[in-house]
């Protein structure tokens, strides 16, 4: 295990980065180190190619229970981020040990008085290990905050807002607040910037629009700056590059399906009578919580359409009970629909029924208010 901390058998503790190699050599033949968590002793490392640090044993458990293994930018970004909130005043400890929960944060800010524990995640890890931190930090008064390394700029959309593709793991890191919406925070230690993923609509799979905003750690503050919430001009880029993406998957449906007839979007399409490009823009709308169901909105939205065709319930009438049982009767490739796909059924649902001007005995051909639900899905959008 890596670490940059340790203490000296005098009780004096250092951080191995912040010394001349020259000074750490000295130091190595006076003093030994030893682990402020397992209080074991530590070999500390300086030699010309990597960050000074120290290191467990080969066959520590505390090595065995805590490391993750550290990369070189996991090791400079944790420390540029420790002098970023030491010049702010932060108090900031770096790589401390909370024994009450056996856990190691990169960084613990003490922030007057409340606490938060800083995660620089660079590699994967489990769901279950984010959701096991979390809990303790939380059981501790301690709130998590989760920064990323930034993805590739080839991962980017080559313009502020465009289509980008956000892993199931980086989808964990989305922090929600109520009045900027959702954002992934991420930092670069090569370029020292900060990159935002924020106000994300979900396309489908792993496919979002998202804002991207960049901002260099000299203008950063603390606590960290938020991204604002798209603009109404912002959303009609938003809604023009959804558009395009619908009719291109409605597309790709159509011509490159493997299923025939048996593919469930196509299968609705014929029993209408009814070509795929001929498909309502209602049906495919960008609704809040569409992303619970993974594939586009217009594949889950025309399987809705479809069952309340087939049990013959105008949209006026529908209610919750019809909502559970579409999911329980047509699952979308889950064995248990989830409370999100119900909240996202519910949620299209309520616009479709403030939207309606005139019902029509095939659901297909109601006729909506364009202006209104526009106004709707991005008032949704805004409250996210």
């Amino acid at each position: 295990m890596i670490i940059l901390t340790a203490q000296t058998k005098q009780g004096e503790i250092i951080i191995s980065a912040n010394y001349s190699r020259e000074f750490l050599n000295d130091l190595k033949r006076i003093s030994t180190f030893q682990c402020l968590q397992c209080k074991e002793e530590v070999i500390l490392k300086s030699g010309p190619l990597k960050i000074p640090h120290f290191a467990h044993k080969r066959k520590s458990e505390c090595a065995h229970s805590f490391s993750e293994g550290e990369s070189e930018d996991h090791l400079n970004g944790k420390l540029q981020l420790h002098t970023f909130f030491l010049q702010h005043h932060s108090k900031p400890q770096l790589e401390p040990f909370i024994p009450k929960i056996k856990q190691r944060p990169d960084i613990l800010v003490h922030d007057n008085h409340s606490q938060v524990a800083i995660e620089y995640q660079c590699s994967p890890i489990l769901p279950a290990v984010i959701e096991s931190r979390n809990t303790g930090y939380k059981q501790q008064q301690i709130e998590p905050l989760w920064i990323l390394r930034t993805p590739s700029i080839s991962e980017f959309p080559p313009q502020e807002i465009g289509i980008m593709q956000i892993s199931a793991f980086r989808q964990q890191f989305f922090l929600e607040t109520p009045t900027n919406g959702k954002m992934i925070i991420s930092y670069c230690p090569q370029t020292k910037f900060f990159h935002y993923i924020s106000n994300p609509v979900h396309v489908h799979s792993n496919k979002y629009i998202v804002k991207i905003k960049k901002l260099p750690i000299e203008k950063q503050s603390w606590p960290f700056a938020v991204v604002k919430r798209i603009s109404d001009k912002e959303y009609v880029t938003y809604f023009n590059m959804y558009r395009r993406q619908r009719y291109k998957h409605i597309n790709n449906l159509y011509f490159y399906n493997r299923k025939g007839v048996q593919n469930q979007f196509l299968e609705v399409c014929y029993r209408w009578g009814m070509s795929p490009k001929e498909i309502p823009f209602f049906i495919g709308i960008p609704s809040a919580y569409a992303e619970a169901f993974y594939v586009h909105a217009v594949e889950w939205q025309i399987q809705w359409m479809g069952y309340l065709h087939q049990i013959k319930v105008p949209i006026g009438e529908v209610n919750r009970a019809h909502c559970e049982s579409f999911l329980l009767d047509r699952p979308m490739g889950l064995k248990q629909p989830s409370s999100m796909q119900l909240e996202a059924v519910e949620n299209y649902l309520s616009i479709l029924q403030q939207c309606l001007m005139k019902s029509d005995t095939d659901i297909y051909n109601y006729k909506f208010n364009s202006s209104k639900m526009y106004e709707l899905l991005y008032s949704d959008f805004l409250a996210k």
